[in-house]
Formats: C-alpha cells, structure tokens, sequence
C-alpha cells in the first residue's frame, strides 16, 4: 500500500512539473498564439535564458514565463543545430531554405502540418512542383518588390 502511494505522489509531482527549455539563438519572436504571424508578446527572451514551458502544440510551446502562460515560442528557438545547418543537406541549402529556416519553418514543421491536413494533398502536390521549378528570386528583384509594396517599415 506504501508503495504505491509512493507511486501516485510520483506521478503526480510528474504531471505537475513542467517542461524546461533553454534558448539557444538571439531575435527570438515570442507570439499570442502558436504561429509565426500575427501579434507578438511585449516578451523578450535572450540567448541563455530559460523558458518554463506550460504546453506544446505543433512545434510550439506555451510559456509559464514571461508572458504569464499567454505567451508562446516556436521549438527553433531552442533546438541544438550544427553551425550552418538549416535542413538536411546543411551547407547546399538555397537562399529559399535560408529564408525558410529563418522563419522556423522545417521538414518536421511541414511534415506535421501535412499529416494534420491531409486534404490538402493536392494542392501541396501544385505548390511543390512550382517550387522545384521556379528559379532563385533575384535580390535586386525582391528589393524592387519590397519597395513597391512598401513592406519592411521605413529606412
């Protein structure tokens, strides 16, 4: 019988305890919900700090501080990665994977959403193949549309 309370109060102090994460990367985004767009937290977290995480959801995680449980940050922000690496293949990624990565995007993020979303088969079918097709946008190119649609904030 002893044993087995043992066991419960284990598992209750299991249950209660919450996940730790470390931040390994600068320029974290922490957002009111679980995505890379959309209003972000007043929160700062640095490079070092750790985070006490209340929940997960989809590569996401919820955060009991700061932000006092209304918080959340992407697993990019803390996942260990080689210098250079962004996905398999590391050192032959594009410009695309670059800007891709920086925005916490990855193959198990795809991967993910794709499982979630099955009915979208055919219309990731389209978008893949107008990915491996088109060509590298020019920088000279992506700046002109930058200005023309006057996104990026005032320089």
């Amino acid at each position: 019988m002893g044993k087995r309370l043992a066991v419960v109060a284990l598992l209750l102090v299991a249950a209660g305890a919450s996940d730790v994460v470390v931040v390994k990367r600068e320029g974290v985004r922490v957002m009111k919900g679980p995505r890379f767009f959309g209003e972000a937290c007043t929160a700062d977290v640095s490079a070092g700090q750790q985070l006490r995480v209340l929940e997960r959801r989809g590569g996401w995680a919820r955060l009991a501080s700061p932000g006092d449980g209304k918080c959340w940050v992407h697993e990019s922000a803390w996942l260990d990665r080689e210098s250079g690496e962004l996905v398999r293949g590391g050192a032959s990624s594009s410009q695309r994977d670059v800007e891709l990565a920086a925005r916490g995007f990855s193959e198990a993020e795809e991967g993910r959403y794709r499982a979630e979303n099955p009915d979208l088969s055919l219309q990731f079918a389209v978008v893949d193949e107008y990915v491996r097709r088109a060509p590298e946008t020019a920088p000279p190119e992506l700046g002109q549309f930058l200005a023309e649609g006057h996104l990026g904030g005032a320089r």
